[in-house]
């Protein structure tokens, strides 16, 4: 019987499997940009994946989504 090793000493290639990429990938930000604010709220997970899931076939962020939709409600009141 083959012994199978968990360990692994960081030396092995990965031979997990790769995952496909669609699309751009674009860099975690470490903080807010110059003159942005970093905010965070909690909202139904429903919603969350709907803004998700619109913004990847926007191509766009959901940040850009909440930017639009925060300016034209403000431009409303």
């Amino acid at each position: 019987m083959k012994q199978i090793d968990f360990v692994s000493t960081g030396k092995e290639p990965s031979t997990a499997p790769q995952g496909k990429r669609i699309g751009k990938r674009r860099q975690r930000a470490t903080g807010p940009r110059e003159n942005h604010r970093r905010l965070t709220a909690d909202i139904p997970a429903d919603l969350h994946k709907r803004l998700k899931m619109q913004a990847l076939m926007e191509e766009c962020t959901v940040t850009d989504i909440i930017i639009e939709a925060s300016r034209a409600w403000l431009a409303n009141r």
